[in-house]
């Protein structure tokens, strides 16, 4: 069964954060996160595994910043393929029964920068979803997004090089805006006129916002995805904690699937022992 014959039938529980994860075990907070999946293959597949073993049906690859833009900032422009292809291996090899998705964000450059500085902003996407669909994603997850011409052209990329479905998620402001003041309705609106599979809001302040985006813009007809942040973070010691417990995380998700949500998971903040409650509860959804 395919992942969208899925969601049509019941929600599924995406897996949750990353970046934090990798930091509260103990790697420095400005390391290249992606490049873990080369010189460190064994922590990243030991988190994937366990939040596969959590619940989670949606696994995303660690390659949220690897872009050729991002990943210049290390020195790395040259090993996207590398870390691509390997990071949906690595994926795929400990997410048995899983959707291996593909996580892809925006490129850390606005229009006018990529342009002054020759960035091929298309190339860029082209490689990384190249290299991640070789490595044997089931779909691309294009996440954090808050240009919306941007997601447009990564999603028409996508669609360039293959049919599998994509998840297109915004990182809006509270008020459900984007910087520029496109709403997230408009910007449902047009993805889905763009044959979007799955539109969605990602890595804003908590569940709390995060429901009162859904039950204000949810799409009737676009399947809707959402992965919240764990709450708002304090700073304590040099790190960021968040403090939302993963029984309240769970309730609150199993409200966004009353208000139509079709897979929820979690973003910064979030851990295997919140997807193991989220999944529990998704199952009785």
């Amino acid at each position: 069964m395919t992942l969208l014959e899925e969601i049509e039938r019941h929600p599924l529980c995406g897996d949750g954060a990353m970046g934090t994860l990798l930091i509260e075990r103990g790697v420095a907070s400005h390391a290249c996160f992606e490049e873990l999946c080369l010189s460190r293959p064994e922590l990243i597949s030991q988190i994937h595994a366990e939040y596969r073993a959590a619940g989670a049906r949606v696994i995303e690859t660690n390659t949220f910043g690897a872009n050729a833009v991002r990943l210049g900032r290390y020195g790395l422009s040259n090993r996207v393929n590398e870390i691509n292809w390997q990071a949906a291996q690595l994926a795929r090899q400990a997410t048995k029964g899983a959707f291996v998705a593909g996580s892809v964000g925006p490129l850390g450059v606005s229009l006018v920068d990529a342009t002054r500085q020759g960035i091929d902003r298309e190339d860029c996407f082209r490689t990384q979803v190249g290299a991640l669909l070789e490595g044997g994603v089931d779909l691309i997850f294009f996440e954090t997004f808050q240009d919306l011409d941007e997601l447009l052209l990564a999603l028409h990329v996508k669609q360039s090089l293959h049919h599998c479905p994509a998840i297109c998620s915004l990182a809006a402001n509270e008020d459900g805006s984007l910087p520029d003041g496109t709403s997230v309705s408009d910007a449902f609106a047009k993805l889905a006129q763009h044959d979007a599979e799955i539109v969605g809001v990602n890595c804003v302040n908590g569940p709390e916002v995060a429901l009162r985006l859904v039950e204000k813009f949810a799409p009737s007809e676009t399947p809707l995805a959402v992965y919240p942040n764990a709450g708002i973070p304090r700073y304590l010691h040099g790190r960021y904690i968040y403090d939302l417990s993963p029984e309240f995380f769970a309730q609150m998700g199993a409200t966004m699937v009353a208000q139509g949500a079709r897979i929820i998971g979690g973003c910064c903040g979030t851990t295997p022992a919140h997807i193991a409650v989220l999944s529990k509860v998704l199952a009785s959804a």
